[in-house]
């Protein structure tokens, strides 16, 4: 019960009359209520008709006084009535109201509202009240119930003042959900609700509610807001507000729902997605970008774009003396952070103990959930300050580990606290991966590219030059073309009685700069190896290793390369090498280039030592090697000796007198300028090219000198020409080797880039298309490792050698490096289904072909490849890219487990990769023991069980139950029909002889398919009678169903082959009758025992007079070639009933069984036979035919 007291509406000088305001004011509620007007003097009570009406009181039954109101109040709401209608009496209120239960007429309660009014005299008594009362049960039901709900609600609930935000009213389930009292949340401002940081948040959060439609009615879209409870935990709560008003003031009415684990969920799966798009646009970068420069900025962008990091940086692991982690590109964020971090991956140096240094360090993923928790750390000293102000909340450090070392990493920022899933951070880390692999990529590709230009042109330009200084020059393009610290050229000295050999250097540049002359012992050396053997190679340690070598002690090196000079007869005349003060990673490309410097080397060396030679014979220049020829200033030849007759092929006697431009030139020209130049400056060195007696042309290099008069005048020149032709020609070689790898003689990098962009210009000319397929071998390194670089060397050899023979002759096979080779295919075909089917048959036979084991030191080693497969059509693509997709392909091709091909394109690799996994699946079955043979039984017209066809099923793991129309034909395809056949035949023969032991069974017959490429092989009779023997099956019961393709093909070899077997009791079915290439002639021929209806006849017989008419003519033709028939596929009685009237006695299909593994054929025939022997022989109906 309620109950109160209010001011009045009228004026305060009221008299004991009614204020006519008043008056109307009563005048309406009369209408809708029980008026009352009662005399306070007297206690005289009226009531006007409404207490009839609302109440069912007849106005007659009243008491005329108090009591006609005071007898009808609930005893427990009467004493605070009525306490609260005398104190409005006797005060000096004019207004009184009320809400308690008063009873109808039927003893029943209704909740009224009554209102009053008090006239008073003038003096302040009261003298009458006027007021009436409504029913209000239903309204005070509607607030029980809904205080029941809000009490009751499972959810947090809670009332708050619009205005200052108080907690007017929650329900427990709100003090629960928040951790607090609810005496503690009554009078809380809403604000606290929210974290400490984000309280501002909560006027913007509550705007909404300010909203027009939300003034009127509760929201109907949800709003999120983040909240802590008690302890400070946070939860996102999903809210509905909406207006209501409490105790006569407006206020705000809130549902919450926590959903801070859905929020988890949704913001893992996010960055989950982002994950998976970021990893996506990083393969994408992979593929476009042309520098490592460009690579790092790319990723890091998508990092900051795609992955919705605030900053994402990478650093690369520095060798240098601190070990120095240096950002060389970053995207988002600030540049002034990257440049206040000091990094080391070294846990002794400033900077090394932070989350990027172990990064580095261990190659495993460092995850910062809370930065905040990192400010201690030292390595964030500087940057503390900007952590909060560039909203870095938490970071990721993910290692970029290479081959042989961690590179570096990648460093991501988020804006956000994280947790990273596994599956988030296993695609991170791929990423991360994919990253590395294409920084190593760019670095190799750029090295190449370096290191090929940088021969090339160094190649051309020592082939000109000779003399003291160009040792001095071949060593500088050497260091700078091979990247190394330290060059020398040395040769050897001759050997003293009673001293170690000795070598001298002719050229030694340390860090670009030329050093003294040293002469050394070579005992003790590296260089001492090179005396027995070409290449000596030391990746780390040599100082070490050879702690007496005088020049690995002045150059504090780490790796040596070195390479044998030889003479045109093999003696060793010195050596070359380079050597590092870092590890020597890339041993192969410098092998590679220092056998070009070394040709030129040797080649030089041997010039001199044939130099030196002419001088010690200077005395006896008739005897030296060289043509010596003087001759006048009109070029008449004065002097000519025997090394001029045995260059040239003319005697002394013939060429003296005659004049030497014509007698050794066809083109004079050169010779006239260099003769001029003799006599402006006293001598000329270079090259010519002369001709001998019989028209040979000899490439010579000339020393002329001008010989003057005791008085210093020119008389004569005087010519030392030298045959060149050998170094010429090692020349040429090392332009070779500038195209054509030296181990393998195939084309080399430079060589194929060059074919490949003639191949794509061609391509789009003639329309046809080609494939570039990427070979890798497996494991190769560990090849290296463990039996030697030598046998390295053979494996190559010996794969150049199979991919040649696995292309045609327009093909272009290469050797990009290592172990590296490309096959290109042109003029395939220009359909891409045509392209795709070319390039898998030569990707798998190069498969096949490298797969085959190698003799490598006396023992048989295996080695796999895997390839990536690139197709180009007509249209327009470039080299690079064309070699980036095969690459990737490559790639992914190792991934997949190595020894395979995949294409670059998804489509076409989907395509081969369901039909190579078909054709596995299918040749591992037999081996996994997944197949297995379902048997159906066949019965005569009387319910007899005749005997049963052995069926084929395939139950493969992953596919499931595989369709036989599936199977079976690609088993006829691969050939594995007939292990399959074998197989089938005897399990069924096996089951055949087991029920021999069985008396019921015994009489049965196997009925078992063969295919025809089963059938025509040459040990099919073998096989059949090896099993009947194996097994002890009965021959007599066992029937061969053969298929009417073999009616056409081989006739006579077909027939001889079923009588062989007829012979041994074995007897034939032809299967599938009717539907192939049936001839009476055939039929005639053949010795069969029986002919089978196919099923798609017998389906439709009942309905379809064609087929009825083909069963008849099948039946009478059986019947007149005094063979047995049977139809398979009967399903309905019908069927059966039409079938025996025609004159079909045998029957296979579903009416009977469908077909059964062995175990519960056998109890199911057992069952029906046991029934049949106790109905009787002649029993028939339902039994007879249902089993």
């Amino acid at each position: 019960m309620q109950g109160g007291q209010g001011r009045g509406f009228a004026g305060a000088g009221m008299t004991h009359r009614p204020d006519m305001a008043a008056a109307g004011a009563l005048g309406f509620r009369a209408m809708t209520s029980a008026f009352w007007d009662r005399d306070l003097q007297s206690d005289i009570m009226r009531w006007n008709d409404g207490m009839e009406r609302l109440f069912g009181v007849p106005l007659a039954s009243l008491p005329p006084d108090g009591s006609s109101w005071t007898l009808r109040l609930h005893p427990d709401d009467a004493p605070q009535v009525q306490q609260s209608l005398r104190q409005v009496i006797a005060g000096t209120a004019e207004f009184w109201c009320a809400q308690y239960r008063f009873r109808r007429q039927d003893g029943s309660y209704a909740w009224v509202d009554d209102r009053g009014f008090v006239l008073r005299d003038a003096s302040g008594r009261g003298l009458r009240m006027v007021g009436g009362m409504i029913d209000i049960s239903l309204h005070w039901q509607a607030g029980q119930q809904y205080r029941s709900l809000f009490t009751e609600h499972p959810q947090p609930m809670w009332v708050c003042d619009q205005g200052s935000l108080r907690l007017l009213a929650v329900n427990p389930a709100m003090a629960r959900h928040y951790g607090y009292d609810e005496q503690e949340l009554l009078g809380m401002d809403m604000r606290l609700l929210w974290p400490q940081a984000q309280r501002a948040q909560a006027d913007s959060a509550l705007a909404m509610c300010s909203d027009a439609r939300a003034a009127h009615t509760l929201a109907t879209a949800a709003t999120t807001w983040r909240h802590a409870r008690k302890d400070g935990t946070l939860m996102d709560m999903e809210v509905f507000v909406g207006v209501t008003d409490f105790d006569g003031h407006p206020a705000w009415q809130i549902l919450a729902h926590d959903i801070t684990e859905r929020s988890r969920i949704d913001a893992e799966l996010a960055r989950l997605s982002r994950a998976q798009r970021m990893r996506s646009a990083c393969s994408e970068t992979l593929l476009r970008a042309n520098t490592e420069a460009e690579l790092l900025h790319a990723v890091c962008a998508v990092a900051v774009q795609v992955g919705g990091y605030r900053m994402g940086w990478v650093g690369l692991a520095r060798d240098d003396e601190r070990k120095r982690i240096e950002p060389v590109a970053h995207a988002g964020g600030s540049p002034e952070y990257l440049a206040q971090l000091r990094l080391s991956w070294s846990p002794d140096e400033p900077g090394g103990q932070g989350p990027a240094s172990i990064c580095v360090r261990s190659g495993r993923t460092v995850v910062l959930r809370d930065m905040r928790d990192m400010r201690a750390n030292p390595t964030f000293d500087k940057v503390a300050g900007l952590l909060d102000a560039l909203e870095f909340h938490s970071a990721i450090y993910l290692p970029l580990r290479g081959a042989e070392r961690n590179l570096g990493l990648l460093c991501l920022y988020a804006p956000e606290v994280l947790e990273p899933g596994a599956q988030e951070t296993q695609l991170l880390e791929a990423m991360a991966a994919d990253l590395a692999f294409g920084l190593e990529n760019l670095r190799t590709r750029a090295e190449q590219q370096r290191l090929q230009a940088a021969i090339v042109k160094v190649a051309k330009a020592v082939s000109a030059g000779t003399g003291v200084a160009f040792f001095d020059h071949l060593a500088q393009h050497m260091a700078d073309a091979l990247s190394a610290q330290v060059a020398c050229v040395v040769r050897l000295q001759p050997p003293m009685d009673g001293q170690s050999l000795q070598a001298v250097t002719l050229s030694h540049i340390s860090d670009g700069v030329v050093q003294p002359t040293l002469e050394y012992a070579l005992s003790g050396t590296p260089s001492a190896q090179l005396l027995t053997q070409p290449l000596v190679v030391i990746e780390d340690r040599v100082a070490q290793l050879f702690p007496h070598d005088p020049v690995l002690a002045r150059c504090r090196v780490r790796s040596y390369v070195g390479r044998q000079l030889t003479g045109s007869d093999g003696t060793p005349l010195g050596m070359i090498l380079v050597m590092y003060r870092k590890p020597l990673r890339r041993a192969h490309l410098v092998d590679t280039a220092l056998q070009i410097f070394a040709a030129r080397a040797a080649a030089e060396l041997q010039r001199q030592a044939d130099d030196m030679r002419i001088r010690q014979q200077a005395s006896l220049l008739n005897k030296a090697s060289d043509a010596i020829i003087v001759r006048d200033l009109e070029h008449r030849i004065t002097f000519w000796n025997e090394g001029a007759e045995r260059l040239y092929g003319w005697s002394r006697a013939e060429a003296l007198g005659h004049n030497a431009a014509s007698l050794l030139y066809q083109d004079a020209q050169c010779f006239h300028q260099a003769s001029a130049q003799v006599l402006r400056n006293g001598e000329w060195t270079g090259e010519l090219q002369q001709y001998a007696r019989d028209g040979r042309a000899i490439e010579v290099e000339g020393r002329w000198t001008l010989v003057r008069s005791e008085q210093g005048e020119a008389e004569a020149i005087l010519a030392i020409n030298s045959n060149i032709g050998q170094r010429k020609a090692s020349e040429r070689e090392i332009q070779r080797l500038a195209l054509f790898d030296a181990l393998t003689g195939l084309p080399n990098r430079a060589h194929f880039m060059q074919r490949m962009g003639q191949a794509l210009a061609a391509a789009q000319r003639q329309r046809q298309g080609g494939a570039l397929l990427f070979i890798d071998l497996d494991n190769f390194k560990q090849l290296n490792d463990t039996l030697g670089h030598d046998q390295g060397d053979l494996l190559l050899k010996s794969v150049a050698q199979r991919l040649n023979t696995c292309v045609r002759a327009m093909d272009t096979v290469a050797r990009l490096g290592g172990d590296e080779f490309v096959v290109l295919l042109e003029q395939i075909g220009a359909q891409p289904a045509t392209l795709a089917e070319h390039a898998n048959k030569v990707g798998e036979k190069i498969l096949n072909a490298l797969s085959l084991p190698y003799a490598l030191a006396g023992h048989q080693y295996r080695s796999t490849p895997s390839i990536g497969v690139a197709l180009f059509d007509d249209q327009s693509t470039t080299v690079g890219e064309l070699l980036k997709q095969a690459d990737l392909a490559m790639y992914q091709a190792k991934m997949a487990g190595r020894s395979t091909l995949r294409f670059f394109n998804p489509g076409m690799q989907k395509a081969v990769d369901e039909h190579v996994a078909f054709e596995a699946d299918l040749r591992s079955a037999l081996a996994q023991q997944e197949f297995s043979l379902h048997y159906q039984p066949q019965l005569n017209a009387r319910g007899q069980i005749l005997g049963v066809e052995a069926l084929l099923r395939w139950t493969q793991p992953r596919r499931g139950m595989v369709s036989p129309a599936e199977f079976i034909p690609a088993a006829e395809e691969t050939g594995l029909i007939l292990p399959l056949g074998r197989w089938v035949l005897h399990t069924a023969c096996t089951r055949l002889a087991a029920w021999q032991k069985q008396p019921d069974l015994a009489p049965l017959t196997m009925a078992v398919n063969v295919s025809p490429r089963q059938f025509r092989d040459a040990g099919f009779v073998a096989d059949v009678l090896r099993v009947l023997a194996v097994t002890g099956a009965p021959a007599a019961q066992l029937k061969l169903e053969l298929t009417e393709s073999l009616l056409v093909e081989d006739m006579a070899k077909t027939i001889a082959t079923m009588e062989a077997l007829r012979a041994h009791g074995v007897s034939f079915s032809l299967d599938d009758f009717g539907t192939g290439y049936s001839s009476l002639t055939y039929l005639k021929r053949m010795p069969l025992g029986q002919l089978k209806i196919d099923q798609g006849f017998v389906h439709d017989l009942l309905s379809d007079p064609n087929d009825a008419a083909i069963v008849r003519t099948i039946v009478a033709l059986a019947d007149s070639l005094g063979l047995e028939v049977i139809a398979e596929g009967v399903e309905t009685e019908e069927q059966r009933h039409w079938l025996a009237q025609a004159g079909c006695q045998a029957y296979q299909g579903y009416l009977f069984s469908k077909p059964l593994p062995a175990q519960e054929v056998e109890q199911l025939m057992q069952s029906h036979i046991s029934a049949k022997n106790a109905a009787g022989t002649g029993a028939d109906g339902l039994l007879a035919y249902s089993i």
